[in-house]
């Protein structure tokens, strides 16, 4: 926990060691969940480290939002997130393609344990708008899903930000089938007998330089 007060410096010299520690602890966790509320008290600092870890270091950003969905089963753990300021820090949206679900599912786990009130505490609409497509697609595919409380989810897909959520995906998608009508058909083969259209170039003349193209026999 005092880790995430240190000085750049010292804090990223110490990061790995204390994120293998997490990663040990995370794996007994997921064999045994009891061990959670037994062993692992709740501690804000630690929410601070991680939060700061996957701001300032996104390589290991995927390990931190592996670990916080783990730790947000717990009420106590999630209690201990809701006061922290700037959960954006999170940085859900620099998760990659593959990445996006996991990303999306922690999103889902903040709200649903009641670490935030809304959407915007750990996604801002500022930083939504400018979302990758595949990652948008992925958080509404969870707010729409059976796992997250009608209510809150609801809320969220109400919001400025889940509102640029839907319209980056929708535009994403529509850029993607006009896309697929423009080259509809794809590449052609065409046969020694086929009528292919050919245009052949007359010359150009005149004062404006005119070029005429005509369809050529």
């Amino acid at each position: 926990a005092t880790l995430a007060l240190q000085e750049e410096g010292p804090f990223g010299e110490g990061c790995s060691a204390v994120l293998s520690k997490i990663k040990r602890g995370v794996s007994d966790v997921r064999k045994a969940p009891d061990l959670l509320d037994k062993d692992v008290p709740p501690d804000p600092g630690a929410w601070e480290f991680l939060l700061r870890v996957a701001s300032e270091k996104p390589t290991f950003a995927k390990q931190v939002w592996d670990t916080a969905t783990v730790l947000l089963d717990s009420s106590g753990w999630a209690a201990a997130l809701k006061p922290l300021e700037r959960k954006e820090r999170f940085n859900v949206t620099k998760a990659a393609t593959r990445d996006a679900a996991m990303a999306a599912g922690l999103l889902a786990r903040v709200l649903a344990s009641g670490a935030a009130a809304e959407l915007a505490e750990v996604l801002p609409a500022a930083v939504a708008v400018e979302a990758d497509p595949a990652f948008c697609m992925a958080v509404l595919s969870v707010l729409q899903g059976p796992g997250l409380p009608p209510e809150i989810a609801s809320v969220a897909l109400g919001s400025e930000a889940g509102r640029a959520l839907s319209e980056r995906a929708t535009a994403s998608m529509e850029a993607k089938e006009k896309r697929q009508v423009i080259g509809g058909h794809g590449k052609q083969s065409f046969g020694k007998g086929d009528d292919i259209a050919v245009f052949v170039c007359e010359g150009i003349h005149g004062s404006h330089q005119k070029m005429d193209i005509k369809r050529g026999v």
